[in-house]
């Protein structure tokens, strides 16, 4: 497994972008969209790391197949058991780059 924990110290300098960051406004982002109309989130927890992991992968590959989904997503946990409606929102939004 691989970890995407990196020292602060790293970013130092450089730009951030939050979960916050991702929407326009009162405009959220097609991602967090997403995720509220497929029912992707439920307790709420894991959320911003599911969005935000699902952002990078997008910024890497705007058309992302099903399977680069759930091998991108791997490390994300959900002890909510929504990840099947995490899955299609990300690729509602795959589908429509």
């Amino acid at each position: 497994m691989r970890s995407c924990l990196i020292p602060v110290r790293s970013v130092r300098g450089k730009s951030v972008t939050t979960i916050e960051g991702l929407a326009q406004g009162e405009k959220l982002h097609p991602l967090q969209k997403a995720f509220a109309d497929y029912g992707a989130v439920q307790c709420g927890f894991c959320t911003p790391g599911m969005i935000m992991n699902a952002y990078a992968l997008l910024l890497k590959n705007p058309r992302l197949t099903r399977d680069q989904i759930l091998q991108g997503m791997d490390n994300n946990l959900c002890r909510c058991s929504a990840h099947k409606r995490i899955v299609q929102a990300i690729e509602s939004v795959a589908a429509n780059k």
